[in-house]
């Protein structure tokens, strides 16, 4: 995960091929199962606008 645009976003397909999307997702649907509060990402810093649901989306987008 990523924050672009004050946003969280998820798998980026420019750099990521289709095995490492695979494993990505399957990542994101590990914290479904968590009551997320924050996200800390590297590229972007925090994210704490609803994350659960954020992460629900990225996942259901795929």
């Amino acid at each position: 995960m990523n924050i672009e645009d004050g946003q969280l976003i998820g798998k980026n397909t420019q750099i990521m091929n289709e095995e490492e999307i695979k494993k990505a997702i399957n990542s994101l649907k590990k914290l479904m199962e968590y009551d997320v509060e924050n996200v800390i990402t590297y590229h972007g810093g925090p994210f704490n606008d609803n994350p659960n649901q954020k992460i629900k989306e990225l996942v259901l987008d795929d």
